[in-house]
């Protein structure tokens, strides 16, 4: 069976220098998005080479903190892994997301 897993994904340097200072956690972040694009590639061909499916979780920073309050999250690890797995059951459930090729 394949899985979706879901990947934080910030469209440019911009988002994610400015979801880097939102978050109340950015030490557990890359510290730079040249670092997290490296990252996310690694992790979508581990992804990938187990047979699942990569899934986008566009995480607009401002939003982010809407959806994280909205949800009883801080922005932080919790609250990603909280809204990234909330898109994933979207996926699930309509089909509509992008995919990480």
């Amino acid at each position: 069976m394949n899985y979706i897993v879901g990947i934080a994904w910030f469209k440019d340097k911009a988002t994610y220098r400015r979801a880097f200072e939102i978050f109340t956690d950015p030490e557990n972040m890359p510290a730079t998005f040249e670092d997290w694009q490296a990252l996310v590639a690694r992790e979508c061909e581990l992804i990938k080479y187990a047979g699942n499916i990569a899934l986008r979780a566009n995480i607009d920073p401002e939003a982010f903190v809407d959806w994280c309050a909205s949800h009883g999250f801080r922005p932080d690890s919790q609250g990603r892994t909280a809204f990234v797995n909330h898109v994933v059951l979207e996926y699930e459930k309509t089909g509509k997301g992008t995919l990480i090729e």
